[in-house]
Order: structure tokens, then sequence, then C-alpha cells
């Protein structure tokens, strides 16, 4: 009876097993949470003037803090998907194309909403999600040059916790 020669492959591991990415908090804290905070403060303002009572809006009732969320969550879907395909080895070449695609996609999704319904008004909230796009490139601009320094995104990322937080203790 004839042996075979068995082959023993050993695995090296070059790194440990993350369960987010390395650079997350990096690119969450400088990069996407101060565009976020801004959309958000900004979206609160306007839809304050647009209502008319400014004051009252923006300090006595919570209608602008929550119109403001829907906001801040149709603009942060790409964001957060281009932070996720980013950091994943095989696809990490692929995010910028992808970032493109949804923000591309959503865009045209609002283009069409205006001329296919006119009469549709989601809670006066059509023209702050078509006023997304520029928010769209000012991500994509801060995700593909380089975060903010702290000195200017730890402000930020505050405001936009005070709003959120002050909007949520508002009754």
């Amino acid at each position: 009876m004839v042996q075979k020669q068995k082959h023993i492959i050993r695995l090296e591991r070059d790194g440990v097993d993350r369960l987010i990415p390395k650079d997350f908090f990096d690119l969450l804290i400088h990069r996407f949470l101060p565009v976020i905070s801004m959309t958000y403060v900004a979206a609160i303002i306007g839809i304050a003037f647009n209502k008319g009572d400014i004051w009252h809006y923006l300090f006595e009732i919570k209608t602008a803090y929550v119109m403001s969320l829907f906001v801040v969550l149709w603009v942060s879907g790409p964001g957060i998907m281009w932070i996720f395909i980013k950091n994943m080895p095989l696809y990490a070449h692929a995010a910028d194309v992808w970032y493109r695609i949804i923000a591309g996609l959503m865009t045209l999704t609002i283009m069409l909403s205006f001329l296919l319904f006119p009469e549709m008004e989601i809670y006066g909230l059509r023209i702050y999600f078509a006023l997304s796009v520029p928010v769209y490139i000012i991500i994509y601009y801060f995700f593909v040059k380089g975060g903010l320094p702290s000195m200017v995104s730890y402000p930020l990322n505050f405001l936009g916790l005070a709003a959120l937080l002050f909007g949520a203790l508002l009754s």
C-alpha cells in the first residue's frame, strides 16, 4: 500500500477581525456627522421660516424638529452605505461609484416626484428633499477629500446633538 503525502495548509492571519471598520469613528465624527448636523439645523431653521411663526416653531413645538429628521434620514442613506462599502476589502474600490449611484437614484426619485405628482406635498417637505441634492455633493466631497478638522467637526456635532435633544424634549 502506497501512502500519499498529505499536504498541510496553514493560514496566517495578518490582522484582527473587526465587527466595524478600523477607522469607522473617524469617518463618522470628522466626515459624516458634521454634514448631517449642519443639514439638520439648517432644515429646522428653514422649516420654521417656511411655516411663518419662527419663534413658535423653533422653541414651542417640535414640528420642525420632526420634519427635519425625515430630511436627515433621506440624506444619510448614501453616506452610511459609502462608509460600510469603503471598509470592505473586496469592495473598497467601488464605494465612490455606489455612492454616486445611490445619491443619483434618490435625486432622480425627487425629480420624478415633482414631475409626476405635482399636487403631492409631503407635509411641506418636498422642497427640502430637493434641496438635499447639494448635501449629497458636500458629503461626497468630505468623504473623498478628507474630513473636517476637530476644531470644526466637534462643535458641529455638538450643535446637531443639542438640536436633536432639544427637539426631543419639546412637548
